[in-house]
């Protein structure tokens, strides 16, 4: 696997890491610790989880995965704050100061450790001030209950506002923004690769296949075993099911034929080649699934592919 930096943080990571998303429910113990093994084996480094994801039992596997013997220190932990599930069994969010310290506590003691690597706020809440959540942040990072800080799925205006902030008052650094990216969704190439680029962030691409769409699994038909088939996940990927998308999809598909290379190969070496993308969360049903994508060379595409590519999408 290749290597890069997860911005200016000086943080060498693997450039796949794995999305937990479907833990605990339609991703089984054995599986996630396969799973896990092979990030390593292939020389990853970065797992990303919620308290959330699973219906709320990924983060119970995860830890389950590092009490099995998984060298914490080796593991690249970006956790999310403040999402919850509220009583009416709906994924909430809580920016606060006391939701946020509550979270990140809740995780360490789940994981079995007493640090997360990038400690990421999982949205957007007006209602709380953007310099509590900075400062909340902060004493995390100052009390070695996290390395870094990071914004997933925040406006670009909220991001530069958060990494001004965080130089100006605790000469601190954002580290990471986490968005969804891929080929079928390219909205953080405009603004927030700007503001990456300007305060020197990393981005770690969350859905980098949207939803296995991008793997050419559904050109045809729904798999009865896919996403798209389930109650729970098919939100995640019939918005890549309409007609602009299966065009970009095709493209995709005849240059992968072009280039004897694969749908999901081309996607991600798109992606990894974009400005400030320092890694693509895998979010993989089964192990072999996983081992299939890391098995993959992920090598450059030709320029005039790429440009192609970027045009269609």
């Amino acid at each position: 696997m290749k290597h890069t930096f997860l911005g200016t943080t000086g943080l060498r990571m693997g450039t796949l890491g794995l999305g937990t998303l479907t833990w605990g429910r339609d991703t089984e113990a054995s599986d996630a610790q396969a799973m896990v093994s092979s990030l390593l084996d292939h020389g990853g480094t970065t797992i990303d989880i919620s308290p959330v994801y699973g219906d709320g039992l990924a983060i119970d596997v995860l830890g389950s995965v590092f009490d099995g013997g998984v060298d914490r220190t080796e593991v690249f932990v970006v956790a999310h704050a403040g999402e919850f599930y509220h009583d009416d069994d709906a994924v909430r969010f809580n920016g606060g100061r006391s939701a946020l310290i509550d979270s990140l506590h809740s995780t360490l003691a789940k994981l079995g450790t007493t640090y997360v690597d990038v400690l990421m706020v999982g949205a957007p809440d007006p209602r709380v001030p953007l310099e509590q959540q900075m400062n909340t942040l902060v004493q995390a990072v100052q009390s070695g209950a996290t390395r870094y800080i990071g914004l997933a799925n925040h406006p670009a205006w909220r991001v530069a506002r958060a990494a001004q902030y965080l130089t100006d008052i605790h000469s601190e650094t954002l580290g990471a923004i986490g968005a969804e990216y891929s080929v079928l969704q390219r909205q953080p190439a405009g603004e927030l690769t700007a503001v990456a680029r300007e305060f020197g962030i990393g981005m770690i691409a969350q859905a980098p296949l949207a939803g296995g769409v991008l793997t050419g699994k559904y050109r045809h038909t729904i798999p009865a075993t896919s996403r798209a088939a389930t109650d729970h996940l098919s939100a995640t990927v019939q918005p890549y099911l309409t007609d602009k998308p299966r065009r970009i999809v095709e493209a995709v598909a005849k240059a992968a034929d072009g280039l004897a290379r694969t749908p999901v190969d081309v996607s991600l070496a798109w992606l990894l080649a974009q400005p400030q993308v320092s890694c693509a969360l895998i979010g993989a049903r089964t192990h072999a699934q996983f081992e299939q994508i890391l098995s993959l060379d992920i090598a450059e595409l030709p320029e005039p592919v790429s440009q192609v590519i970027t045009e269609i999408a």
